[in-house]
């Protein structure tokens, strides 16, 4: 009896599970409708071979931005989780939305300030394809912080690591296609990294720490 007691599941608002039911509906939705993207999103992360691929197919497509979306609800759910509520969950959801359209307004108007659109069209590629990578592994993660009797502590810190990697990862990257690309100046680059990724951060973390 004492054993059936401590497992009794932990429950949670209704708007969890619907936002999970969203999320993995829109997995879906994507895996049958853009297959080829959906897994050149994830080779493209650790193979320059398929990122270069990924690029040209991505320059003339319509559908650039399809899994952003599924990183930004997934890193809602897990911010949301020691303080689970739906008006937070929204926020969360709006700034990051917010930072990712402001971000890509100014890398657009930069190229085409200095004539290098083509050149901006691979930044913003790179920008953007870790967070595409990383929504696809954050929201079986955030699944299980959620409804897996693993310890949460752990789970949490767990993920933390994983984003803190995947950012670092991202940061790496960029560095060392500039310094192997000479149309990209490594000043720009730096720059780029100053004022859309490093400095944002700091902002957040003195928001919310």
């Amino acid at each position: 009896m004492d054993l059936i007691a401590d497992l009794s599941p932990i429950t949670y608002p209704h708007w969890v599970f619907l936002s999970f039911l969203f999320i993995f509906g829109y997995i879906a939705f994507l895996k049958f409708n853009y297959s080829n993207q959906f897994t050149l999103t994830i080779k493209s992360f650790y193979n320059q071979k398929y990122s270069n691929q990924f690029l040209r197919e991505e320059t003339n497509s319509k559908n650039k931005f399809f899994l952003i979306p599924l990183f930004i609800l997934s890193f809602g759910l897990f911010f949301c989780y020691n303080k689970l509520s739906f008006i937070l969950y929204l926020k969360v959801i709006f700034f990051i939305s917010m930072y990712f359209l402001v971000k890509y307004i100014l890398l657009i108007c930069i190229g085409y300030i200095f004539e290098k659109n083509y050149l901006f069209e691979e930044i913003i590629f790179h920008s953007f394809l870790y967070e595409k990578a990383a929504g696809i592994i954050l929201f079986p993660l955030t699944l299980v912080l959620y409804y897996s009797p693993i310890d949460k502590f752990i789970l949490s810190y767990l993920i933390n690591i994983f984003l803190l990697l995947i950012l670092n990862y991202k940061w790496l990257r960029v560095l060392y296609l500039s310094f192997f690309n000479r149309s990209l100046r490594k000043a720009h680059i730096i720059i780029y990294l100053c004022a859309f990724e490093i400095l944002p951060l700091v902002i957040i973390i003195k928001l919310f720490y």
